[in-house]
C-alpha cells in the first residue's frame, strides 16, 4: 500500500496525509463491493503479501448461491403454479357460465322461432 501512497504523492501532488486516506477510502470501497471472501485477499495484496486464492471459499459460495438461486426458483415455481391453478379455474367457471347462457338462448330463440311457424311443443 506504501507504494500506491508514494505514486499518489508524485504523481497527484497529494501530500502523505491525503494519499493515506485516498488509498484507506478506495480500498474500504472496494472491499465494501466484494464478498468476504475476497476482502482479506486484497488486504494481503496491497500489503506487499501475495494473497492465496482460496478455491474452497470460492466452492462454498459457488455451492451457497446455487442452492440459494434453486430455493427462489422453485419457490417462484410453485406460486407461478398456484396463480395458473388459480385462472385455470376462473377460466373454466366463466366458460361454464357463458355456456348455459349460450344454452339458454338458443333455447329460447327454438321456442321463439316455432312459436313464429306455428310449432308447439309435441
Amino acid at each position: 500500500m506504501q507504494e500506491l501512497i508514494n505514486k499518489l504523492m508524485s504523481e497527484v501532488g497529494l501530500t502523505a496525509e491525503q494519499a493515506q486516506k485516498t488509498t484507506t477510502t478506495v480500498m474500504d470501497f472496494v472491499k465494501s463491493k466484494l464478498p468476504s471472501s475476497l476482502s482479506g485477499n486484497l488486504d494481503a495484496m496491497f500489503s506487499g503479501v501475495k494473497g492465496e486464492v482460496k478455491e474452497e471459499s470460492y466452492q462454498e459460495k459457488a455451492s451457497e448461491f446455487a442452492d440459494a438461486t434453486k430455493e427462489k426458483l422453485e419457490d417462484f415455481a410453485g406460486d407461478a403454479k398456484e396463480k395458473l391453478e388459480d385462472i385455470a379455474g376462473e377460466a373454466k367457471e366463466k366458460l361454464s357460465e357463458a355456456a348455459d347462457k349460450a344454452e339458454e338462448m338458443a333455447k329460447d330463440a327454438l321456442g321463439k322461432l316455432k312459436g313464429l311457424f306455428g310449432g308447439g311443443d309435441k
